[in-house]
């Protein structure tokens, strides 16, 4: 009988591995050494899916990348925020400064688009005809300036009629255009210049015409005139409430870039819901510029600036937008 070899039973103490990593182990009658991945050199980062880290999970380079272990997280850059701008017609609401006549800005910061800073307030018709005259005697010379050149399109016109003395009806008509287009585009400069007044700022008198939508100011100003005088051929009536629906339609085109109809739109019923003092700020309006004309037409240099301010004034307080003190 053969005798059979009797295994011996194993010594896991004598198969581990010796004490400090020196890479063999015992197995069988040989020797083997197992490879081991070299230890990076200090400060040298590691590599993408080296085995790193006490736990021996895979450590990914970058920061906010996950990492496994026992090595300190690197935090995730931080992300830089810039606040979003508000668009809209530029020059509009506080800190819209305007440039100086020489056409370039001050160096602030505009505001874009049509601000409000709280609800509307009730209008006092004397408070508003005291900020106009305040505001005026503040920035008297700008204001001079530009309503004087309501004196200069007048002499112009006469002028023009003593020097072509048009006798058939298309030059009359367009001659007429002419002149009430420039007309047109003074009132809309004021009420530019005034809203400028309202929102802090002394305008210069290159900052009165700083409106980029003409095109709208015309076309709202000529379709108020037209249904005025519709108005007026019945019985003059209905021709003053059109005119009177029509107060705030330029503040509302150049405020807020609203189109004509709109702009007539938002006139009539911000008129219509606050009907009682706009109504007795129209009749304050039209005492005051009759008296200006009354004095050889030279108080119209003051009365104009003065009620372009106060109804620049009633617009703002009745919409909740900016009124500066």
């Amino acid at each position: 009988m053969t005798d059979t070899p009797s295994h011996a039973p194993r010594d896991p103490a004598r198969e581990a591995p010796p004490q400090g990593g020196g890479g063999q182990y015992a197995a069988g009658s040989g020797q083997h050494e197992a490879a081991q991945p070299r230890p990076a050199e200090p400060g040298t980062p590691h590599a993408r899916h080296e085995m790193a880290g006490g736990a021996g999970y895979p450590q990914f380079d970058g920061p906010g990348a996950a990492q496994y272990g026992n090595e300190p997280v690197e935090p995730p850059p931080p992300i830089a925020y810039s606040p979003q701008p508000t668009y809209g017609p530029q020059g509009t609401g506080p800190g819209a400064l305007p440039p100086d006549d020489s056409g370039v800005d001050s160096g602030h910061q505009h505001t874009y688009g049509y601000q409000t800073v709280g609800q509307p307030i009730d209008l006092d018709v004397g408070n508003a005809i005291s900020y106009g005259l305040e505001k005026f005697r503040a920035n008297p010379a700008p204001w001079l300036g530009i309503t004087a050149m309501g004196i200069v399109i007048y002499l112009v016109f006469l002028l023009l009629v003593r020097i072509f003395d048009p006798n058939s009806f298309l030059p009359v008509v367009l001659l007429f255009l002419a002149v009430m287009a420039a007309v047109w585009l003074l009132q809309a400069a004021m009420v530019r210049g005034a809203l400028y007044e309202t929102d802090g700022n002394k305008p210069a008198f290159g900052s009165y015409f700083r409106f980029v939508n003409a095109g709208n100011v015309l076309l709202t100003a000529m379709l108020a005139f037209i249904g005025t005088w519709i108005g007026l051929a019945f019985c003059v009536i209905p021709g003053l409430i059109v005119g009177f629906l029509c107060m705030f339609a330029l503040h509302f085109v150049i405020d807020q870039d609203q189109g004509p109809f709109s702009a007539i739109k938002s006139s009539a019923v911000l008129v219509v819901s606050n009907l009682g003092q706009t109504l007795l700020l129209a009749l304050a309006v039209a005492v005051i510029t009759l008296v200006g004309a009354l004095l050889c037409g030279l108080g119209l240099l003051v009365a104009g600036p003065v009620s372009v301010i106060a109804v620049t004034f009633a617009y703002r307080g009745l919409t909740g937008g900016v009124l500066a003190p």
